[in-house]
């Protein structure tokens, strides 16, 4: 391979750290960030890394993706080492219409808690500038309470540079990135930031990456050992259990690391997860031996493809079949909650109610209503939020008394099923009687209202934009401020068989 001409000197995994920095430094916005890994990772010379990229991509064997690229896994050694393994992702992607690529890394030379945004105007390479998506960045910052800017994050890391020559031959001129660099943090702050990134993939096509190497500095045997456990959990896709697998505490004598970047791939998998028809299929898994011949201390790396059948998030919706089932899982669990018994779901569920979805289920009793409650993110599976929010609908909305027994042959059951969080960036564009609403302030206080609301109230839209505002605590006229608007729709199911959704 062309590859193997270059000296073997390149850097095969993560560089050293420097020492730890607590608070976020904001300098350096507006700036293009310049290259730091060219002549080291990658050659430094534009015509010699163009024809080294190329090369690398002819040599894939990949054959084409089954359903649409929804995000990836892919190394970031330096190209001698793991850039035919990073090689089999990119020529996945080669000319496909990508408006948005967030990649997403760890930090290996700055210590800091929570997610580094950059804040800058663009990333430079020997092939020219890509540039920054500074609305989607700028959002992400103010969205997330996790989230800041950390320069310093940046300013030393290869991990997000070294994917960007591939992105530049692979993809036409136009794209922009969102550079996100992880420093510490937990599930749930990994599962939101993946929401709010996929509040902004409806008007846009977004791809995520999470640049990670798996072992380090084991002998060959190892790296293949635990690189096999490491990405058979990832492929089993729950987020949860793939940190566990991995974490500090599980890692065996000899290795320093199972995943240099597991909190990035954490957030991919809680990303591609959102998708109906998701599939997450291994491309290749080498180490640095395959390249050194040195199998006494290596670094392992993998490829993995996420794609779905269904990648538009605004065309997602459920057959009445479906809808039927989710109403079962409702009176099935008030029923049991209500006669103190635990309720299981049923076996062998839909894949497409295995998939995280917010939900409100409403009861009511002669047409009155007699509880509601819900979750406006996805935590967790359709089919485990519709029975949880049933059960707190009939025994823990402290607006009644839970619900008796003798009740429950009179409940009339709605659930709304809601579409992913969409950014509303012109409050106007509101929909009323479409549209649900969420605003957000940056005191943490939050409200939102269902898109049945209004209909029902019979509010106009300045009646529904300052509606949520009250129901957040917050002044009437808070939406013309600064606050963050994010919208949904919801698909209404009833027990009388209709199935609308309120939405495009």
């Amino acid at each position: 391979m062309r590859i193997l001409t270059l000296a073997l000197s390149m850097l095969l995994a993560c560089g050293g750290s420097s020492p730890a920095r607590d608070e976020a430094d904001t300098d350096g916005a507006d700036m293009a960030r310049l290259p730091i890994c060219s002549g080291r990772f990658y050659p430094a010379d534009p015509e010699e890394l163009a024809a080294m990229v190329d090369s690398l991509l002819e040599t894939s064997t990949f054959t084409g993706p089954g359903g649409a690229v929804i995000a990836g896994v892919v190394p970031h050694a330096g190209y001698v080492f793991s850039g035919g393994t990073a090689a089999d992702f990119y020529s996945s992607i080669r000319g496909e219409d990508i408006d948005v690529v967030v990649l997403v890394g760890p930090s290996h030379q700055v210590s800091f808690s929570g997610f580094s945004v950059f804040q800058g105007s663009s990333y430079l390479t020997p092939l020219g500038e890509v540039p920054v998506d500074e609305g989607i960045a700028g959002r992400l910052l103010d969205s997330h309470p996790a989230a800041s800017f950390v320069p310093a994050a940046h300013e030393s890391e290869h991990c997000l540079e070294v994917q960007l020559p591939f992105l530049q031959r692979v993809l036409e001129p136009g794209f922009s990135i969102v550079p996100i660099i992880v420093g510490s943090a937990d599930e749930d702050q990994l599962r939101f930031m993946a929401e709010l990134i996929l509040a902004e993939a409806f008007e846009r096509r977004v791809l995520v990456i999470a640049s990670c190497d798996l072992s380090h500095y084991p002998p060959v045997e190892l790296a293949r050992e635990v690189d096999s456990m490491t990405v058979a959990a990832i492929l089993a896709g729950d987020a949860g259990v793939f940190l566990d697998v991995t974490s500090q505490e599980a890692l065996p004598e000899g290795l320093g690391t199972f995943a240099c970047g597991r909190l990035p791939v954490a957030m991919v998998m809680s990303y591609a997860g959102f998708f109906p028809g998701m599939e997450a299929e291994p491309l290749s898994m080498t180490t640095s031996a395959d390249y050194s011949g040195d199998g006494s201390q290596v670094v392992g790396y993998a490829t993995i493809l996420f794609t779905s059948t269904e990648p538009d998030p605004a065309g997602w919706s459920l057959s009445g079949e479906l809808g039927d089932v989710l109403l079962g899982i409702a009176r099935g669990s008030v029923e049991a909650a209500v006669g103190g018994a635990e309720y299981s779901l049923p076996a062998d569920l839909p894949q497409d109610l295995d998939v995280p979805r917010g939900a409100f289920v409403t009861l009511k009793r002669n047409g009155l209503l007699r509880g509601c409650v819900g979750s406006i993110l996805a935590v967790s599976p359709l089919a485990e939020t519709v029975a949880e929010m049933a059960r707190s609908a009939a025994l823990e909305d402290p607006r009644f008394i839970p619900v008796s027994p003798a009740e429950l042959e009179e409940l009339e059951y709605e659930i709304s099923v809601l579409t992913p969080l969409q950014i509303v960036e012109d409050w106007s564009r509101v929909r009323v009687g479409t549209d649900g609403l969420l605003i957000i302030a940056g005191d943490g206080r939050s409200g939102v209202l269902l898109p049945q609301v209004p209909l029902e109230q019979g509010w106009d839209l300045e009646d529904f934009l300052q509606g949520v505002c009250l129901k957040a605590g917050l002044s009437p006229e808070a939406y013309l401020g600064d606050v963050f608007l994010y919208r949904f729709q919801a698909q209404v199911l009833v027990e009388s068989g209709s199935d609308t959704l309120q939405g495009d």
